[in-house]
């Protein structure tokens, strides 16, 4: 029961982020990229510190996972949306989504460096097939402009910054109450983004009632109610299970982008989203195949 309540409670945040995408494509047009971060957080923050300021009695955290805690806002929330809203803003949302969708390959790299772990001949297939579909995806949309190579590298370094997250939170998914963890983070990342909004203050202007239903639903459903849920999942299914949801993520993408923003990625492009998730599949099947392969939880572990 407890996999079931944990794998609907993944399904939200896959949604959300999914839709998060050209949201802030489209958000982006009316506020500055870490202005508009810094809203998001500080409404996450407000939200989810009244519901944790009622519910009984405060956390304490140990001096050393302290350290945990801060080094979690800095690498998922700080880094992964510093490089996230800059490159949504040069690259189409669809294309961001499909380089997030690389995360368990980069999970597994990652866990093969610090954790010694063999990659097999599945792994190391997988990893050269996603890195054929990442440059693949380093095209040209149908009908766009001439691609920003530093979009991509951004939202490369939005993976890399995820993925650091997942390796985090370990500590974190134990012994401590998932609101507590996810109020703090909400709250310490909000005061990281405030000098770099203050920085943006000359291009401050009145967003209009549609900029602000973005923000609304960025800081409300995409980071205050989806953390809190990823994390729960991350707690209940392990980091492997958890990073592989973000296969659904550019599913959701793709759809809301070409209704919202009427963005369509050329084939090419497709063809190297189709590698990097099939490549991700067939890492997850390894894993269920060979369950002494999966590791420790991931976000709160994402959440790319």
């Amino acid at each position: 029961m407890n996999r079931f309540l944990a794998s609907l409670a993944l399904a939200v945040p896959v949604l959300a982020w999914g839709l998060s995408f050209p949201s802030i494509k489209a958000a982006l047009t009316e506020f500055p990229p870490m202005t508009l971060a810094f809203g998001r957080f500080v409404l996450a923050a407000a939200f989810l510190g009244l519901i944790y300021a009622f519910r009984g009695p405060r956390t304490q955290f140990r001096p050393e996972d302290r350290w945990a805690l801060g080094f979690s806002v800095l690498s998922g929330i700080t880094l992964y949306f510093l490089c996230e809203n800059h490159g949504v803003k040069l690259i189409p949302a669809s294309a961001a989504s499909l380089i997030i969708a690389g995360i368990p390959i980069l999970t597994l790299l990652a866990e093969r460096v610090l954790h010694h772990r063999r990659l097999g001949a599945v792994g190391l297939g997988a990893a050269l097939v996603s890195l054929v579909g990442a440059v693949l995806l380093v095209g040209n949309p149908s009908g766009s402009a001439s691609p920003n190579p530093w979009g991509y590298l951004l939202m490369f370094g939005a993976a890399l910054a995820w993925v650091i997250y997942l390796f985090v939170m370990k500590p974190l998914q134990t012994g401590y109450p998932n609101l507590a963890v996810t109020a703090w983070q909400m709250a310490l990342g909000a005061l990281t983004f405030a000098p770099l909004a203050l920085a943006e203050l000359p291009e401050w202007r009145w967003p209009s009632a549609v900029g602000w239903g973005h923000l609304v639903f960025q800081g409300l459903v995409c980071s205050a109610a989806s953390y809190l849920l990823y994390n729960y999942a991350l707690q209940k299914l392990g980091m492997r299970t958890a990073s592989l949801a973000v296969n659904l993520i550019p599913v959701v993408t793709a759809v809301a982008s070409y209704f919202l923003l009427g963005e369509l990625l050329g084939p090419w492009q497709w063809l190297g989203g189709a590698l990097v998730l099939g490549a991700v599949f067939a890492v997850g099947f390894r894993g269920r195949e060979h369950p002494q392969a999966s590791t420790v939880p991931k976000e709160a572990t994402p959440d790319l």
